[in-house]
């Protein structure tokens, strides 16, 4: 698990941009969202998964997701392996079993530093 700042030189990193830093690693994926908090609202119908390509559709317009969490599976699988949370519009936390999804995180947030609890 790790976890690194939200806010780059005074920007957000919003979780459109944190899934196209991730390309092809995810590109075949699935997503489930819990949204607590988001600014402004945008509506997510249900407990729907969503491909890669809808999540970067509907977060487009780089809302800042200030409490929720991205579920991410291969289409496909029934078990999800990425988890991507917004803490308090302050931090990205990323738990997954893939190393190579970690290895990329680290690679491109050299923030990044590990998240003892979930």
């Amino acid at each position: 698990m790790l976890t690194f700042a939200a806010w780059r030189d005074g920007r957000y990193l919003g979780l459109e941009e944190l899934l196209r830093s991730l390309g092809t690693l995810i590109d075949s994926y699935e997503w489930r969202l819990t949204i607590d908090w988001l600014i402004p609202e945008i509506e997510i119908h249900g407990d729907v998964w969503l491909s890669t390509y809808q999540v970067l559709q509907l977060f487009e317009s780089h809302p800042q997701l200030v409490d929720g969490e991205a579920e991410g599976r291969r289409v496909g699988s029934s078990a999800p392996d990425v988890r991507l949370r917004a803490f308090d519009s302050t931090s990205w936390d990323v738990q997954t079993a893939r190393p190579d999804v970690a290895g990329r995180i680290r690679e491109l947030y050299a923030d990044a530093v590990g998240l003892e609890k979930w």
